[in-house]
């Protein structure tokens, strides 16, 4: 099965950097630490295409939309940033040189490219791997039945290898073991991509992802690490407070028993999921416009699909892509 391997670089350079910071061994290591961890990963399978993608240094065009966005981040003042910079830099210089595609614009974050890179792996009939401990992806572990692919999510949290598989992906697992049994020539021996994926599942901890799930709890509940707002907020003892995650996935719940499986193409997503944090909250019908408005913002911070991105931006990367 042809499959691509997509490595979140912001989460591989920080890995790093802050595992050996810890150990006092930063400056004499970074180069051959990160080095050892794209080999280990190539090794997994034999990759159509390998890349890396990476942040813009420049700020991110989702600055236009909501000026705070990822504001209220700091680095880590005891590190080196500096040298951590220019040591990466120079490593993404020796890794193109070894056939990995490094994907990088300005304005243009890693979670754009990842989500730019799935579209175009799966609109060509192949698979991804994405390496990635950021939550947004999972909205892009998916899989289909026809054609043939599937989506999976890796990373490494705390020593425990973690892997995110597409809720349901056992009707994936069947269809291409079907395919295997009914192909007498051997022509789409797809064996050793299934030996991948069991050998995720026999070493690994799997977690099944809901995409909708996890997109419309996002979208409800905002994100703290890129200071995104909560839908609705109030302010209690001289703070805000919005709806956390647990409330996020009752409203989810609650969607479903009432309106049906949701879909983000839905023109009346918004207000549905307004109408009901109104219910929850008990408060008037005249808050569900403000309410609508903010749930449209979050859709356009988060959600990450080429439709929702700026088209200058999609234009760019597509410029991108087709110099590698």
């Amino acid at each position: 099965m042809l499959t691509d391997l997509i490595i979140d670089g912001n989460y591989i350079l920080n890995k790093m950097v802050f595992t050996l910071h810890k150990n006092n061994l930063l400056f004499g290591s970074l180069h051959k630490s990160l080095e050892i961890a794209i080999l280990n990963y190539r090794k997994l399978y034999p990759f159509t295409n390998i890349y890396l993608v990476s942040d813009s240094k420049e700020k991110s065009w989702r600055k236009k939309i909501n000026q705070n966005y990822k504001s209220t981040r700091k680095k880590d003042s005891d590190i080196d940033w500096e040298f951590v910079f220019c040591a990466y830099g120079e490593f993404k210089d020796f890794i193109k040189k070894k056939g990995v595609k490094i994907m990088e614009s300005p304005t243009i974050e890693g979670d754009d490219w990842i989500s730019f890179l799935v579209g175009k792996a799966n609109s060509e009939n192949r698979s991804t791997i994405i390496v990635s401990n950021d939550y947004d992806i999972k909205q892009l572990v998916t899989y289909s039945l026809d054609p043939l692919l599937i989506n999976i999510m890796s990373n490494e949290i705390h020593n425990k290898q973690k892997v995110f598989l597409p809720k349901n992906y056992q009707l994936f697992l069947h269809s291409i073991n079907k395919l295997d049994q009914n192909d007498i020539f051997n022509l789409n021996n797809n064996q050793e991509f299934v030996n991948l994926i069991s050998g995720f599942m026999n070493k690994y901890d799997i977690n099944e992802v809901n995409t909708i799930e996890v997109l419309l709890i996002k979208l409800i509940s905002g994100d703290v690490s890129d200071n995104i707002s909560s839908a609705w907020s109030v302010i209690k003892n001289g703070k805000r407070r919005g709806i956390g995650e647990v409330g996020a996935k009752s409203i989810f719940e609650e969607y479903i028993s009432v309106f049906g499986d949701p879909y983000i193409s839905d023109p009346d997503l918004s207000e549905n999921i307004a109408d009901l944090i109104c219910e929850k909250k008990k408060l008037s019908k005249s808050t569900i416009p403000e309410i609508k408005s903010n749930i449209e913002e979050n859709m356009k911070m988060i959600i990450l699909d080429m439709d929702n991105i700026p088209k200058e931006i999609v234009n760019k990367m597509n410029e991108v892509y087709e110099s590698r």
